[in-house]
Order: structure tokens, then sequence, then C-alpha cells
């Protein structure tokens, strides 16, 4: 299941991005588990619009790769690294290119993630990698209004013990899984532009109907039901390994 990201380019910082929570969540969630040192070379695979690559590349040399022409044009205006478009089934770099990559809830996007990450183990020698456990994912107000949403999701995101298996078979070794908490509070109003502009990729592939049914309700229940604030809590997993 493909989500077509090239409509959203121009929107999708809007949605996701919030500089404070990007560095002190997901960023130092990266160099943590991934052990990053200033000035290694990391490769941002999945980059998107650049917003990780942005950040450590106030410490590290970093190459923002992408399968997206439009997010990476929204990456280059950032400056500072390098962009590559390109396929992560078939990296163009040469061996050991680089001392870490990093995959930030790209997994589920990629058609063999098996081969990505046997792609990984040739051109780096760690890796750090973040998605989410639908063993365990809860959704709220999100699962009432619409239902399918999470059966899509868990058919989408690898298990963990499986992302484990395939590092291992990839190459790595001392797979390292942490689970890290994440909680950011948000206004219904911007609770439901996020909705409006589908800041989950898995809106668009639910039935049509779904989300518009899903979106009346939320601009009625929303308000209605977290007035003093909509707080979004989940927890990811954050893995890292060493070739």
């Amino acid at each position: 299941m493909r989500v077509d990201y090239s409509r959203r380019a121009v929107d999708y910082d809007r949605t996701r991005a919030d500089e404070a929570t990007d560095r002190e969540f997901w960023l130092r969630g990266i160099v943590e588990v991934g052990r990053v040192r200033p000035r290694e070379r990391v490769l941002d695979l999945g980059a998107g619009t650049g917003r990780f690559a942005n950040l450590l590349s106030a410490t590290n040399p970093v190459v923002a790769f992408d399968a997206s022409r439009e997010m990476l044009q929204v990456a280059r205006a950032k400056g500072r690294f390098e962009c590559v478009l390109g396929d992560g089934h078939r990296l163009p770099f040469r061996a050991d290119s680089f001392d870490v990559t990093m995959i930030v809830m790209v997994l589920h996007h990629l058609a063999d993630y098996r081969a990505v990450l046997g792609q990984v183990a040739r051109v780096s020698r760690r890796v750090v990698l973040t998605t989410s456990d639908m063993a365990t994912r809860r959704l709220g107000i999100l699962e009432e209004a619409f239902p399918t949403l999470l059966e899509v999701d868990r058919r989408r995101f690898p298990s963990i013990d499986r992302i484990v298996t395939a590092l291992n078979d990839a190459g790595f070794a001392n797979v390292e899984v942490e689970e890290r908490r994440y909680v950011r509070i948000l206004t219904p109003e911007q609770q439901l532009d996020r909705v409006r502009r589908k800041y989950l990729s898995t809106f668009d592939l639910i039935p049509p109907d779904e989300y518009e049914r899903g979106l009346r309700f939320l601009e009625v229940e929303l308000p209605r039901r977290y007035a003093r604030g909509f707080e979004i809590a989940a927890s990811f997993t954050f893995l890292g390994a060493t070739r």
C-alpha cells in the first residue's frame, strides 16, 4: 500500500513538524539509541522534508535520501546538507560510505524493508530506526472516528520481532530495542487541522467515506471533549544495531 507524498510536500511540515518535539524527542532518541557522535557521516533514509537531517547537520555531515522529488525540494530549501533522490532498495552509494543510517518512521512505506536493510548494511556500519509497535498502539478518539485505521496500520507496520530478525539477517548484531514515551498537547482546532490535512498517511488508505464521516465526528467531539487541550500520548520504538 503506497502513499503519494508529492501532494503532501508543501504542507507536510505544517502537520508533522514541531521543532521542540523533533529535537527533544526524535533527535535525542536517534542520537542516544544510535550512539551518533559528532562529525560521523549520517545517511537519513526516507528523509522526507529533511526535518531530522537539518537538525543533525549542525553537528554531522548528513545526506538526506528520499524517493519523492517534491519532498526533497522542501528539504533542499533548509540547506546545510546534501539531498539525493533515489530508491532505498538500490542505494547509490559505495560500501561503508556512512558511519550510521537513520530511518525514522519509514519501514512501513517500503515495498521490501528486508531488502532495504540489506542495502543499509552494505553502505553503513550502524543503523538506528524508529517505528510504532502495532501490538500495543492505541489511538483513543481516532479509533472511534476511523474504525479501520488501526486494522490498516497493522497490515503495514512490521512487528518489532520481525524487524529485529531482519536486522540480524542483514548482518547487524547487538540490536538494542527501546520504547520511548511521546506526549504532546494541542488545541482541538490544531488537531482538527492536522486531520483535515491528513497528517497520518493511513488516512489515504482507508475508505474515503469513512474518512469524511470520521472528520465530521471529530469536528463535533474534539471541542466538546477536549476543550482544555487534546493530549497525544503514544510510545514509539527505537532500534539500534551495529554491523
